[in-house]
């Protein structure tokens, strides 16, 4: 109870104080009293009162030290003379407050980003025992497809694994209630959701006769917006792509394997395309281990199933292998590199901005030489210096990191606003929590320790007597103080130079980006696309007939020039087939046969823009009775036949592809070759391309493609009522123009650069804020020299100069420094900033990490701030009055 009661005695310290004051001064006054009745007269009872009594104020101090817990009383009166020390140099505090603010803030956005995408734990139960299984052949890290047979051998031969589900792939789905809905859909193997531990929020999950009976689970982010959250949707009956169905749970939606699906569709495992090795079905398999297995445990059981399924069935199997890996680490491999890169640099951001303020705080303890001269002549102790610079560092600290937080949930909101659709896998758990606002206390607390150090060694080395005698006018840095705030100024520079050059480079690279060859002409073109799904769109012919009154009722609408049917277009890539090359020597020396495959109509390619290089395009007797040809583009041609003619040449289209559509195998005749396009994005590898004719290889997936001489809007409803026309069933896509693909091709590219150069802006402004003051603080130490050298007749523009020049030492010296650094970081780096084909993509295209041009642009700019930053203080200088100078001397 006693450290109770004194710290409530603490918190009543002013009411306490008081009537301890006054019954001190009452046994004083009784004291004088006894004295004048003895005879002594007033005056003198009254001193020998105060002499009886002794220090009142010690006795007072005496008092609160045992009533009052001392720490906190002196950490308190530390806490209030540190406010009061700010509040005198108001200017200096929010210069350190902003400047901590805002590069606490930079570094917390960008913490709060890589948190939620690799850090945070995922919502799933035991996220240590999830895996990812994968097939890849051929030694390549590219990932194959899985048929359902082995799928179903890998979960029977693997003990390792309490569970093992997998996931085919994602395709739009036709939702049909009241009215048709397109939904994104996965298909699943029914213990899927089981496995990674998403339980049911209304519901159920998948059990295994749910495959047959047309049970489907629903997101509910799909289901609040689909039906409003209604909860008596669970077991309703409806129709998904015109078969009966019913929602049996929801489930919560996540972001970890990408945008989250609306809806889970059980596959079922009886049925023969399952069950045939041949169907490459599934994309991968996710497990999960039993208490003890290990990973590589697993590993070794799944190779040596995948080793008996090749030895038992060994078409197409050569040289597969199977992979285990962990969960979080196969999903965020990818996305880790441009994360880290951002983190590095708002790390950089954090130190220049800890420079920075070291700086000031050393440049205002140099200032309080003579105070802290004094405060050793009363016998204050240093310890008790350093606690008190330390509490004062704390003062900063704490509303900087409340500015810090203020700012950092503004900052992440609007990078979220910037940040490309599919930059993070995670993009649900992006948020300002506690996790952040500790991350940016600790910041600011480690900060307030550093802040406390600095000024206390200069505190150290006063010399009492010598700068108590000499007073003011040696109160000025010594060449070692000197020497330090120029290597902190130094240092601001270079890291300044460093973020520069990074931002420049992707400057450059963005710009790059914008003059890539596409291949194609978007300009005046627009993109409608239809998903066809049901019970009317099951045959080659049905799909044919939608495909062609679409083409015929666009043509008839007012500003549309001309129109083709796809199955998809430049830069959103399109299904992928292998195959195989008729007598090439040339196709044996490329491994995995692979190509993006499109069925167009006839003038796809005069459509789009896409020059011919030999050969024809697709005519109207290319009909479905004629012989299958195709036309490839140049890389295809350049791999596989190197210098030979491949006009009449054959492909074979092998069997086994998942997409069902492709699932043709056979011979095509090539007819053309056409020159490359871009197909997934502006900075890629080159892809190999089969076009066929959309009537002898129809697809569910159609896309219209016109070209128009009206704006967009005027043709949008047009194009969405005349499919609507042909069948009011459908789920209708909206109208885009084809150049917004390339803003959404550049849309990371130029996210990257707003950040970089964000980065970089911020640098700079410190470190012309760090130049700024150092010129000031050098002209005010010097105004006494200054004085007397012009009432001796100096040149107030030579004065000037040698201001600047100091300046600009301290920028060359640290810019030179900068250099080094990035040039030494580019050869760390080396070729990891570039696209890796089937590792990671480039995040710079066409410029060298020691780009001159970008180095030398940096070192210029930076020089060029540092001579407008210094130039105010410095032309103060010849405004100097010597008169007023000396007489304040």
């Amino acid at each position: 109870m006693k450290p109770v009661r004194r710290l409530l005695h603490w918190l009543d310290a002013r009411r306490e104080d008081a009537d301890l004051r006054a019954e001190l001064e009452f046994h004083r006054t009784e004291v004088q009293r006894h004295l004048e009745a003895r005879g002594v007269d007033p005056s003198q009872a009254r001193l020998q009162s105060q002499r009886v009594m002794g220090n009142l104020t010690l006795a007072r101090e005496d008092a609160r030290d045992v009533w009052a817990i001392r720490t906190i009383d002196v950490l308190w009166r530390d806490v209030r003379g540190g406010a009061r020390s700010l509040r005198r140099d108001p200017t200096f505090a929010a210069t350190a407050i902003l400047t901590l603010a805002v590069g606490v803030a930079a570094t917390t956005t960008v913490f709060s980003v890589v948190d939620s995408e690799l850090w945070k734990p995922l919502p799933f139960a035991g996220t240590d025992r999830l895996v990812e299984v994968y097939s890849t052949r051929g030694g390549h890290a590219r990932q194959d497809s899985i048929s359902g047979a082995d799928f179903v051998d890998w979960r029977a031969g693997t003990p390792a694994f309490a569970e093992l589900a997998a996931s085919g792939g994602g395709s739009r789905r036709t939702l049909q209630r009241e009215v048709a809905e397109s939904v994104s859909a996965v298909d699943v193997t029914w213990n899927y959701l089981q496995t990674l531990g998403r339980p049911a929020v209304a519901g159920r999950t998948f059990l295994a006769e749910d495959a047959r009976a047309g049970g489907v689970v629903i997101t509910d982010r799909a289901w609040r917006r689909l039906f409003n959250g209604d909860p008596s949707i669970v077991g309703a009956p409806l129709r998904l792509d015109g078969r009966p169905a019913r929602i049996v749970g929801v489930v919560e939606a996540v972001d970890v394997e990408g945008p989250d699906y609306d809806l889970f569709v059980p596959i079922d495992e009886t049925t023969a395309p399952f069950r045939d090795r041949g169907q490459q079905m599934l994309t991968s398999a996710t497990g999960r281990l039993r208490p003890g297995a290990t990973l590589a445990e697993a590993a070794t059981q799944l190779q040596g199933v995948a080793e008996r399924i090749a030895h038992a069935y060994p078409e197409g199997r050569t040289g597969h292998h199977v992979e285990v890996e962990d969960f979080r680490r196969y999903y965020m491999r990818n996305d880790a590199r441009p994360l880290y890169l951002l983190l590095v640099a708002s790390a950089l951001v954090l130190v220049l901005t800890c420079v920075n303020v070291a700086g000031l705080l050393l440049a205002r303890a140099l200032k309080r030489r003579s105070e802290f001269a004094i405060r050793g002549a009363l016998g204050g102790g240093f310890s008790a210096l350093v606690r008190q610079l330390i509490v004062e560092g704390f003062c900063l600290a704490l509303p900087a990191a409340a500015a810090a937080l203020l700012l950092a949930r503004w900052s992440v909101g609007a990078l979220g606003a910037e940040m490309p659709p599919d930059y993070l896998w995670r993009t649900s758990a992006l948020s300002v929590d506690w996790r952040v606002c500790a991350f940016a206390l600790a910041i600011c607390a480690l900060t307030a320790v550093i802040f406390g150090l600095a000024p206390t060694v200069a505190a150290r080395r006063i010399d009492l007597s010598s700068t108590l005698g000499d007073g003011a006018r040696t109160a000025g840095a010594t060449p070692a103080q000197s020497r330090t705030r120029g290597l902190l100024l130094s240092a601001q520079v270079a890291l300044t130079v460093v973020l520069l050059a990074a931002s420049g480079l992707f400057l450059k690279s963005y710009a790059a980006l914008t003059h890539v060859p596409l291949g194609f002409d978007p300009v005046g073109g627009v993109s409608f696309r239809v998903t066809l799904s049901g019970t009317r769109y099951q045959t080659p012919e049905q799909l044919s007939a939608f495909a062609d009154a679409l083409q015929q009722r666009a043509l008839v609408i007012p500003g549309l020039r001309r129109a083709v049917i796809a199955t998809s277009s430049p830069l959103i890539s399109g299904a992928v087939v292998r195959f195989a090359v008729k007598g090439s020597e040339s196709a044996a020396l490329v491994p995995e046969p692979a190509a993006i495959i499109r069925a167009v109509t006839p003038e796809y390619f005069s459509v789009l823009g896409i020059r011919l290089l030999q050969g024809r395009e697709f005519a109207s007797s290319d009909t479905a009775t004629a012989p299958r040809v195709a036309v490839i583009n140049e890389v295809l041609a350049r791999r596989y036949f190197g210098g030979e003619n491949p006009i009449g040449r054959t492909l074979t289209i092998l069997p086994g592809q998942r997409a069902p559509w492709t699932r043709h195998p056979g011979d095509v005749i090539i007819v053309g070759v056409s020159t490359n396009t871009r197909e997934v994005g502006l900075n890629e590898v080159e892809f190999s391309d089969v076009y066929v004719p959309f009537v002898q290889m129809p697809s569910p997936w159609v896309e219209l493609i016109a070209r128009t001489d009206v704006p967009v809007s005027a043709v949008a409803a047009p194009i969405r009522s005349a499919a609507a026309r042909i069948d009011p069933a459908i789920p209708l896509g909206t109208v885009t123009p084809l150049d917004s693909r390339i803003d959404d091709a550049l849309r990371e590219d130029r996210f990257h650069v707003l950040v970089m150069a964000g980065f970089a802006g911020v640098a700079l402004l410190l470190a012309a804020t760090g130049l700024y003051g150092a010129v000031a603080y050098a002209a005010e130490q010097r105004r006494r020299e200054f004085g007397v050298r012009l009432a001796l007749g100096a040149d107030g523009r030579q004065l000037v100069a040698m201001a600047l020049g100091h300046a600009l030492r301290i920028a060359a010296i640290g810019a030179g420094a900068g250099l080094v650094v990035a040039v030494g970081l580019a050869k760390i780096v080396g070729n990891a900033m570039y696209l890796v084909p089937r590792v990671h993509n480039g995040l710079l295209f066409g410029v060298s990490t020691s780009d001159p041009v970008v180095l030398g642009g940096a070192v210029v700019l930076l020089l060029c701030v540092t001579m407008l930053a210094s130039a105010v203080p410095a032309r103060k200088i010849a405004w100097i009055d010597p008169v007023t100078s000396l007489r304040q001397e």
